[in-house]
């Protein structure tokens, strides 16, 4: 049975997104797609304009066979985290094949970057000097895009394991906003954002689309509140960025103008929005201390027939949940309290509750 993984956020679900599944079902034609995903909340610090059950159902409608979830403690991190760990749970499912898209589409160029052995020590310095990360990993390394990133921490992180790099061209930028058959993800929340028709880059319906911007009165009540002490208590808070949080917070109504009135050479607008979530989250450093590397189980999200035989294939060898409630601690805690968090800006909060306590979503494929 031959196994291919992809891993992707949907936020939300595009033409750019089933061009991706089609071209990995032509190129590496698995018997099994699957596909790791992220929840609620996505990598870059924006909360999902659409809940991880929606996400699910697009994918498999799109192609994919088995939808399962990377726990939000691993996705609301940098790129190599949220990468490995990733990775860690394709790797648990015995995937053959990793497809991911690459603006250079330059494999081999890749794994140079992928090969290079980071100077710490100079790193730290340019970090000091004021540079974001990926400022810093750029000019150590040279010049990257936002795809050509990850899929070099896919690279560093299939070292170890027996998978298969396939890269597949990326053809418009994520952060383009120029709406089209093919647009980004970005392009389409700023769309949906303004009121307008995004039928022609998605066929998903957002009928209660969420936005960073939905979340910023609780955070602002909780900067106002919470001690300079507190807030250093939650993780990724650090070198007094909470006290610059507390004064953004009384001088700015408007989200965005917090989040500019924030961002620095050392700050960027995705390390702020992560520090964000966890604040909201009330994720603290203790929590994640208290965290494996890398996730021990697969939650299962949703799955069609195909799905259905890889995981009945590795139940005896994998610890493949399926309910809520068996999702290992401390995992458990942090996924209940993003659950709730998510919920509360959702019209019906106790719905969102129930059906996170149901089983997978399950799709028939005639």
């Amino acid at each position: 049975m031959k196994t291919t993984g992809i891993i992707v956020e949907y936020n939300p679900f595009h033409n750019g997104h089933d061009h991706h599944i089609q071209e990995t079902l032509r190129i590496s034609q698995p018997d099994v797609l699957v596909a790791c995903m992220s929840g609620d909340f996505n990598q870059r610090g924006d909360i999902s304009i659409i809940n991880k059950y929606d996400k699910t159902k697009a994918a498999l409608e799109h192609g994919v066979n088995l939808v399962v979830e990377l726990p939000y403690i691993c996705t609301v991190q940098n790129a190599y985290v949220f990468g490995k760990s990733a990775v860690h749970i394709l790797d648990m499912l015995g995937i053959d094949e990793l497809v991911f898209g690459s603006e250079t589409n330059d494999l081999k160029e890749l794994r140079k970057y992928a090969e290079l052995e980071i100077d710490v020590t100079r790193l730290k310095q340019l970090l000091h000097d004021g540079n974001s990360y990926p400022k810093s990993y750029g000019l150590l390394s040279g010049s990257l895009y936002p795809n050509d990133m990850l899929a070099v921490t896919y690279l560093k992180a299939m070292k170890d394991t027996s998978i298969k790099p396939i890269s597949i061209q990326r053809t418009n930028g994520y952060l383009s906003e120029e709406l089209g058959l093919i647009a980004s993800a970005t392009a389409i929340r700023k769309a949906v954002q303004e009121g307008k028709d995004v039928s022609i880059a998605t066929d998903i319906q957002i009928p209660e689309p969420l936005f960073n911007k939905d979340l910023y009165p609780y955070i602002r009540r909780l900067l106002f509140t919470m001690s300079p002490q507190e807030l250093s208590s939650i993780f990724m808070v650090s070198e007094g960025i909470e006290n610059l949080l507390k004064q953004n917070a009384v001088r700015h109504d408007d989200y965005e103008d917090f989040i500019e009135a924030s961002l620095s050479r050392r700050y960027t607008r995705s390390r702020i929005q992560r520090i964000l979530l966890h604040i909201a989250n009330h994720v603290t450093k203790n929590e994640v201390a208290g965290i494996p590397e890398y996730p021990d189980y697969v939650r299962v999200l949703g799955f069609d027939e195909k799905g259905r035989q890889l995981l009945k294939k590795l139940k005896e060898d994998v610890n493949i949940v399926t309910l809520f409630k068996n999702i290992p601690e401390p995992y458990k805690q942090i996924e209940w309290k993003t659950s709730l968090l998510y919920a509360s800006l959702l019209k019906d909060p106790r719905a969102y509750i129930k059906r996170q306590l149901q089983g997978p979503v399950i799709i028939n494929k005639e």
